[in-house]
């Protein structure tokens, strides 16, 4: 298995609180997007719109992403070992997108404050796929705090989870995963099949990091909300995005979920702590301050389970030193038979065992 370090771990953390996503520069993320638009062309093209051709896809984007990630890498570890850990620390660094989550979130929340719907919708309309054209100052609250909530987990908590357990790879593949579950993994008459395999890999690898996600945030509050986001949870269809919805619903004391309009047609999600008020602008920050406190507690966590795990070898077996064999001459002697009835000793000498041998073993 790969593996990180707990300072490169922490370097990646520092480099996207740092940077974020800065304009202009190549990112991961866009080079998925790219790969998922020019493969899915091909494989719809050679198997049709099936799940087989998804499949396909699924295996040609992540692994074109592994092996440009491994020639780069191979590359610099050739002119000095620093490189290729250096780079190993850029890769985790850009699955990351904490600094950036904040920043559009915030985006979304000074126009509220002046009164500016208009600007409020275009913004949160980056980092929601429902219509926004005709939100209201409280559902565009809603949106952005709704966001916020997903976003802690593919967005921080997952990529940190798969970075500690199989390091820059394993961080690799969950973004390009996970950008192809936004591309394709869409329950509709286009992706319904060619984007079914996206969709369940997306759920496998977000599995533990939902949980992960939620139980840092019920920590703090002595686990009073346990039950009742465990059950709101398990009403969301994907079986991981309402575990960090339903866990910010109940810490923040506001109800998520509802009605949304997708291409003009209304679907109807759950709802989370259905007996709490509305979000209102004012709970935008409030969710930023829940999203750190909940980052903070999973990096204390994947920061010690690497210490840990670094600080434990093998115990190794005692080796046991055989002891030489004793310094002992040994006189012999030789008879010749004769005719006499007793025979002739002809020759006598004596030998020296080499001090160095060991007992045979038994």
């Amino acid at each position: 298995m790969w593996r990180t370090d707990a300072f490169q771990f922490l370097l990646a953390i520092a480099l996207d609180l740092l940077l974020g996503d800065p304009h202009g520069w190549p990112h991961l993320t866009r080079g998925a997007g790219v790969l998922t638009t020019v493969f899915e062309a091909l494989c719809v093209r050679a198997l049709g719109r099936s799940v087989v051709a998804g499949v396909l896809l699924w295996a040609c984007v992540c692994g074109t992403m592994l092996g440009v990630y491994f020639v780069v890498r191979n590359g610099l570890g050739l002119i000095h070992p620093s490189l290729a850990w250096c780079w190993d620390a850029l890769v985790i660094y850009q699955t990351l997108a904490a600094r950036d989550l904040a920043r559009h979130a915030q985006d979304v929340h000074a126009p509220l404050l002046l009164g500016d719907l208009e600007e409020s919708r275009r913004r949160v309309g980056y980092i929601v796929g429902r219509d926004t054209h005709n939100l209201e100052a409280a559902e565009i609250s809603r949106a952005a705090v709704e966001a916020v909530a997903e976003s802690a987990t593919d967005g921080f908590v997952a990529p940190l989870f798969w970075a500690a357990v199989g390091g820059a790879p394993a961080a690799l593949v969950y973004r390009a995963a996970n950008t192809l579950d936004s591309m394709v993994g869409h329950r509709n008459e286009q992706y319904e099949l060619v984007g079914k395999f996206s969709a369940r890999a997306d759920d496998v690898l977000n599995y533990i990091p939902a949980r992960l996600c939620a139980l840092a945030s019920l920590i703090p509050r002595g686990f009073r909300y346990a039950l009742a986001v465990s059950a709101d949870a398990q009403r969301h269809a994907s079986p991981n995005a309402g575990w960090s919805e339903a866990a910010a619903a109940w810490a923040l004391r506001v109800r998520l979920g509802g009605v949304n309009f997708y291409d003009g047609l209304a679907q109807q999600g759950p709802v989370f702590n259905p007996l709490a008020p509305s979000p209102q602008p004012g709970d935008i920050p409030r969710v930023l301050r829940w999203f750190w406190g909940v980052s903070l507690g999973c990096v204390i966590v994947l920061l010690a389970g690497l210490v840990l795990r670094d600080n434990i070898t093998p115990r190794a077996m005692p080796v046991l030193e055989e002891e030489p064999v004793a310094f002992t001459p040994t006189l012999n002697t030789e008879f010749t038979p004769q005719d006499s009835p007793r025979p002739v000793k002809t020759r006598a000498y004596i030998t020296t065992p080499n001090p160095y041998a060991t007992k045979p073993t038994p």
